[in-house]
């Protein structure tokens, strides 16, 4: 599946892709059954981070992050779609351009604020010198309520760390803007480092946010900060970490939380923080970003998909989707994951079963509640090539390595998420080639992409109730296919 991309290749312009390329990579993507149906996915190409996450106008904005030029990462635009229900979505095309100067090889990573009727959209100019260099900025555009995007150019340059400095998170505390960005220090060290402005262009650098990680791999990607049920949140994916315990850190990149009292600014430091956290076990999840809607709630959307990794849709011309949206809480230290209340409207009338059962579709919901030790959820088919999902009484354990079409096997081919009660109320989303599993009451989750052929069976172990749901697909998305 590896391409050989030279450089020029991966950093075409939209404009530069001949009509032919694109109907022929539509119609790839169009063809492929592992495509999704209600998760959000490139039209071709490669999705990768969630950016500019935000409730403005009625409307809940997701920007991803997209290369045009095929499943590759390149020359990054901004997509932009809206949806009021997470049903029916507005398709609004790309949002950012890399069209001047200090974003002239890219859109990269950043996040949203919503303020005086418009939403402010934050977010890293990549730029090369003539000697392929790195120049970072973080840079402001703002979309007005009749979706114009404007571009008001770069707030804070790079002066203090390697060319690694991206990915900007604003928010509001009082009269202050708030800004986190991921960066590498001098001493090759990831950070979250904090900003603060009073009037959006002349931004103070605090430093990084002092914890007791301060050592904790080479690069922080895709911060976020908020407050949350009364204490504060540090969300980011460091690079360059691992552990020797069974459960954390597995894939190439992961993703991390620590959830402390308060930010306290003056010493730019998280007080009283407890120990770090990893909120998904899968194979692939990676650069969260949370927002907050007119309700109050607390909504994470997150790439699946990681860097450097490549997935067999490729073979397709298309790369990555978003999770579902999730509502998160806190509660005893975790960060609670619960499906958006929205997707109710996306299920059939449900059906029960306690034994295996044939699928009508390859997009639905399995749901159940266990006090058992021991059980079972195999997909599968007829050829026996499977994904099963298990427990005993002390950890999950979610098994790809009977798939159709295997990869990223350097980083294994199962993964294991510690169980934190014998009772569990377990929601299972699954969308042709990715499945999100709720475990541990939403205290933690288990995202990956899957490939099995022709997919049609679920295995049931004995004692299991399991309530099946098919899926309906979001509308509105990419006319074309």
């Amino acid at each position: 599946m590896e391409m050989n991309w030279t450089v020029e290749q991966r950093y075409r312009r939209i404009e530069e892709i001949d009509s032919v390329d694109i109907d022929r990579m539509m119609s790839a993507s169009q063809l492929d059954r592992g495509y999704p149906k209600y998760h959000i996915a490139p039209p071709f190409g490669l999705l990768n981070d969630p950016n500019g996450l935000c409730h403005f106008n009625g409307e809940h904005h997701v920007f991803f992050q997209w290369t045009p030029v095929g499943p590759v990462h390149g020359m990054k635009y901004w997509y932009h779609v809206s949806t009021e229900n997470f049903v029916d979505f507005i398709d609004h095309g790309i949002a950012i351009h890399p069209d001047q100067d200090f974003d002239s090889h890219g859109a990269y990573s950043g996040g949203a604020l919503v303020e005086n009727n418009q939403a402010l959209l934050f977010y890293t100019g990549n730029k090369r010198d003539d000697n392929w260099v790195r120049v970072p900025t973080q840079c402001l555009a703002s979309m007005a309520a009749d979706g114009s995007i404007a571009k008001q150019g770069v707030i804070i340059e790079n002066s203090d760390y390697t060319e690694h400095f991206r990915d900007p998170k604003v928010w509001k505390s009082n009269e202050d803007y708030l800004m986190v960005v991921g960066a590498q220090t001098q001493e090759k060290k990831g950070c979250m480092v904090l900003y603060r402005s009073k009037e959006l262009d002349n931004w103070e650098h605090l430093g990084p946010i002092h914890t007791s990680y301060n050592d904790f791999g080479y690069m922080w990607e895709c911060p976020d900060f908020f407050e949350l049920d009364g204490q504060a949140v540090m969300l980011f994916s460091p690079q360059g970490v691992n552990s020797e315990n069974q459960y954390d850190l597995k894939n190439i990149f992961s993703v991390t939380y620590i959830v402390g009292d308060r930010l306290n600014i003056d010493t730019v430091e998280l007080e009283s923080h407890q120990d770090i956290l990893q909120p998904d076990y899968g194979f692939e999840f990676y650069a969260p970003q949370t927002y907050l809607d007119k309700q109050g709630r607390r909504i994470m959307i997150a790439w699946v998909g990681l860097p450097e990794i490549d997935t067999p849709s490729v073979e397709h011309e298309w790369a990555g989707m978003l999770t579902i949206p999730r509502e998160l809480r806190l509660e005893d230290g975790y960060l609670i994951q619960k499906p958006l209340a929205e997707l109710e409207l996306l299920k059939s009338d449900p059906t029960e079963y306690s034994s295996s059962f044939e699928l009508s579709s390859t997009s639905f919901c399995l749901s159940f509640s266990t006090d058992q030790d021991n059980f079972q959820i195999e997909l599968s088919n007829d050829s026996g090539e499977s994904l099963s999902f298990c427990a005993n009484e002390k950890q999950f354990t979610l098994d790809r390595s009977k798939m159709t079409q295997l990869y990223a096997e350097d980083y294994g081919t199962k993964r294991y998420a510690p169980r934190v009660s014998t009772t569990q109320n377990i929601d299972i989303y699954v969308d042709a080639s990715v499945i999100e599993i709720f475990i541990n009451d939403g205290k933690h989750t288990m995202t990956s992409r899957f490939f099995i052929d022709d997919l049609n069976s679920v295995k049931v172990s004995s004692g299991l109730i399991v309530e099946h749901t098919s899926m309906k697909g979001i509308e509105g998305l990419y006319s074309a296919r």
